[in-house]
């Protein structure tokens, strides 16, 4: 079997792992504690966002060029330094948090509070460390360290939330993932040591082509603006809701999050390739990126229709009946998820140096989403119209990225990298 079939498989294993998680938790909860445990979950991505503050964004483009170059002594140098800096930060942000929390909400929030920082270092090591993956095309290698790493969440999650509660599993989950986080980093040390050339110190006329300065503050911000709807979206569902409402919603946000990681492990491979495209003075990514989203949104309506029906079927006292869950419900859920795939257009616009289009569409994406949700909170519109307002949202955003991805290529057909 090719890697890259080895890869796909994996990391779809991984999701499946992933997805087994939340509905065991969910079975296994109260709706009421599962609608908390996902609200303090969707915040990690935003923490760890907030904490990075560009550092780890900045490598997403950056050391696949450098690599392409043979630059990896380079590669080297910014990565231990960016490792340093960011690993201070967390352990800052840790301290804060806590007692933050401490404070205001008292000393069982403090559990809560520091899991969320913890699972925010590991997802920012596992960002820089898909960087990597991606670079030196060790696809097999990042589908082995995820899997181990949904694995593990999985055991010691659903372990320590049926022993004690779910702000323990949230913890236990935390600290696999973070130590496993810590393990491809020093992993990934070794690899680059061991093929790092001899520094040379020569300004080559490609450096402003490998990544600018501006690249990962833009990425940054594009990517902290659009994690604020799905970071706070069950959060402001669980206030302004009722409790079946935000129940359900957050039970069924968990297609979302599926979609949304499914079309992530595709771009793992297409993102590169984008980049790839570029740097070989060649057009067409808008076309690359039309055809794989287009592929990746049916094979998600038909995998969610599937999982529905199965819930229907063979379990509906577990989920459906307690969820109060409808076949419009259902419905809803699958337009909304065939809308999450906004990473591969990103990937696009990366590839063509438009970080800053990927932001207006986060902006926009942000905006529509608060609009909608105000109005459908203060007329207290109900469930559907919260799950209807995330997918007007998230069309919205898809339009203003295949704009700009359309009007980028275009102008890379006329223009090239330096030689």
């Amino acid at each position: 079997m090719k890697s890259h079939y080895i890869f796909f498989t994996l990391m779809a294993l991984a999701s499946v792992v992933t997805l087994g998680k939340s509905a065991i938790l969910a079975g296994m909860l109260s709706p009421g504690d599962f609608a908390q445990y996902s609200a303090a979950f969707a915040f990690v991505s935003l923490a760890a966002s907030a904490i990075s503050f560009g550092l780890a964004e900045g490598m997403v483009k950056k050391f696949t060029r450098l690599v392409a170059f043979g630059r990896s002594d380079e590669l080297r140098r910014t990565l231990g330094w960016d490792v340093r800096k960011l690993a201070w930060r967390h352990l800052a942000a840790l301290g804060i948090l806590t007692l933050i929390a401490l404070v205001v909400y008292g000393p069982r929030m403090t559990t809560v509070a520091s899991a969320v920082a913890v699972l925010a270092f590991a997802t920012n090591a596992f960002a820089i460390s898909a960087s990597l993956f991606r670079a030196y095309d060790k696809l097999f290698a990042m589908s082995a360290a995820t899997m181990l790493r949904a694995v593990c969440a999985l055991v010691f999650c659903a372990t320590f939330a049926s022993l004690f509660n779910w702000e323990a599993g949230l913890w236990a989950e935390a600290a696999s993932s973070a130590l496993i986080g810590v393990a491809v980093l020093l992993y990934f040390r070794a690899i680059i040591r061991s093929r790092a050339k001899v520094p040379n110190l020569v300004v080559s006329d490609k450096d402003s082509f490998v990544s600018r300065e501006a690249d990962g503050v833009w990425l940054f911000a594009a990517m902290s603006t659009a994690l604020i709807p799905i970071s706070f979206d069950r959060s402001w569902v669980l206030h302004s809701a009722s409790g079946i409402d935000s129940a359900k919603y957050a039970f069924l946000s968990i297609w979302l999050s599926a979609a949304y990681t499914v079309t992530s492990i595709f771009v793992q491979k297409w993102g590169p390739d984008f980049i790839r495209t570029r740097l070989a003075q060649r057009g067409g990514i808008l076309k690359a990126a039309m055809a794989r989203s287009a592929e990746v949104a049916v094979f998600m309506a038909v995998g969610a229709a599937a999982s529905f029906l199965l819930l229907n079927q063979v379990y509906p006292d577990i989920y459906w009946a307690k969820y109060r869950l409808s076949w419009s419900d259902a419905v809803l859920t699958v337009m909304a998820l065939t809308l999450q795939i906004s990473p591969v257009f990103d990937w696009a616009l990366i590839a063509l140096d438009s970080e800053r289009a990927v932001f207006a569409g986060a902006v926009v994406f942000v905006l529509v989403w608060t609009a909608l949700f105000l109005v459908v909170s203060f007329f207290q519109l109900g469930f559907e119209a919260y799950m209807l307002s995330m997918g007007c949202a998230r069309a919205a955003q898809m339009t203003v990225a295949i704009t700009m991805v359309a009007r980028r290529d275009r102008a890379a057909m006329t223009t090239r990298p330096a030689d």
